[in-house]
């Protein structure tokens, strides 16, 4: 596969998009028009005038037109967005605009609310998009759930989408779409059972039912990002995860402030492969220093090579997972925590990369989670063009706010201040 890369994004030290074979990967796009920070609307307009979330919103999606105009893309084109909203109570404004711009041709989506916590004020909004090249032949293939098509007016997205042999699955929590949560304790029995395992095991087998549509299941998956609000659940969900997909992708284990439906404890974000004689999984332990599952118990894969692909776990700063690598107390006035913890999870990531034959410039996207982004993100971005001075050859980046409902950290132990999890195609 050739990689292709676009000018630098305004704002970040990264391009505006990547082109990895028929796909496209953008950067986060944030709404700022220019240095005076993000648009506003006309305080004095009140409920006579369009709202912050109208107008930025808006904005996003003139940006990613631009994006995607770069290869010769549009929205008819789109396979996924994934949107970071500050307010829960902005989804309904920002569903309008969206639906307005993808019209009846709609994309998986992917919808986390990350409270007051981007890197400039004033901020109710950010998205990053997946979709394929203009010149691409591949065709999309738009998958709902055969047991209800109620995703459509609640969410005005689609459960999954397949382009060519990869399906890109929207994060939805475990809502009939009509009622709200549909699963739980039963009233009266708080000692029974586990909500968030509830939540999971309902979205488990809702997606097997889209992805049986074309031939696979949540056992062909190969990257995943888990996104919870409260950390505390994790261990219930990690193990329901376990049981639906055999050998476990890579996968990102992040808090975020809430979910978009009252209730929702978790959400998975999942890509899926159709699996041939080229594309099938190899769960890789290449490259590492250490691997939780000999630590924690816990159950993702490090790496997962798919022909050409290499998806990687997100990393955090650590040797052992049982300490990390940051500032001594005496010296945190001195010495920059954020920029040491980013060099050495860089460090430990450029280790696991070169094992699995690939290296940063065939890496086409990294997410990356901070979890003190109005403290931090200055910092991380000046390391960030010491580590990739040339954007042409930097990776997308894609940045999720990252913390618990409660306010504590979105990592999974103190101390570490960011996680970074790239993707990759091999040399």
């Amino acid at each position: 596969m050739k990689l292709e890369r676009s000018e630098q994004s305004e704002f970040l030290p990264a391009p505006k998009i990547t082109k990895v074979g028929d796909y496209l990967y953008t950067s986060t796009i944030y709404p700022i028009a220019s240095d005076n920070g993000v648009v506003l609307s006309n305080s004095n307009m009140g409920q006579m005038g369009p709202s912050d979330i109208e107008l930025q919103t808006s904005l996003c999606f003139e940006k990613l037109e631009d994006y995607l105009k770069i290869f010769n893309s549009d929205f008819s084109k789109l396979i996924k967005v994934e949107v970071c909203l500050a307010s829960e109570h902005d989804f309904f404004e920002f569903k309008s605009i969206w639906k307005n711009k993808v019209g009846n041709k709609l994309p998986a989506r992917t919808t986390l609310v990350v409270g007051d916590n981007f890197p400039m004020p004033n901020c109710k909004i950010s998205l990053d998009a997946i979709a394929l090249e203009g010149e691409s032949n591949l065709k999309l293939e738009y998958l709902n759930d055969p047991d209800s098509d109620a995703n459509i007016e609640a969410e005005c997205a689609s459960h999954a989408v397949r382009a060519g042999d990869l399906v890109f699955c929207s994060a939805f929590t475990a809502t009939d779409f009509i009622n709200g949560i549909a699963v739980g304790k039963p009233p009266g029995f708080p000692n029974y059972g586990n909500n968030a395992q509830m939540q999971m095991e309902y979205i488990c087998e809702r997606l097997n039912r889209v992805l049986s549509q074309v031939g696979t299941s949540l056992e062909n998956c190969v990257d995943s990002q888990l996104y919870e609000t409260d950390l505390l659940n994790f261990h219930a969900v990690d193990g329901v995860t376990a049981s639906y997909m055999g050998v476990c992708p890579p996968r990102s284990s992040m808090a975020v402030n809430s979910l978009i439906v009252p209730g929702a404890l978790c959400t998975p974000n999942l890509t899926v492969v159709i699996p041939n004689d080229n594309l099938k999984k190899t769960q890789s332990f290449d490259g590492l220093r250490w691997h939780p599952v000999s630590v924690r118990g816990v159950n993702f894969s490090p790496t997962m090579i798919v022909g050409d692909w290499r998806f990687f776990a997100g990393q955090i700063p650590t040797n052992d997972f049982k300490s990390y690598e940051g500032v001594p107390d005496g010296m945190k006035n001195t010495l920059s925590e954020i920029e040491k913890q980013t060099n050495f999870t860089m460090e430990l990531l450029t280790e696991q990369l070169q094992a699995n034959q690939t290296d940063w410039d065939n890496c086409y996207q990294v997410r990356m989670y901070l979890i003190e982004p109005t403290r931090d993100f200055r910092i991380f971005k000046r390391t960030w063009e010491k580590l990739f001075p040339d954007p042409s050859k930097s990776p997308s980046l894609t940045y999720v706010p990252s913390v618990q409902e409660n306010g504590k950290t979105g990592i999974m132990f103190d101390g570490p201040l960011i996680e970074i999890d790239p993707s990759c195609i091999s040399k």
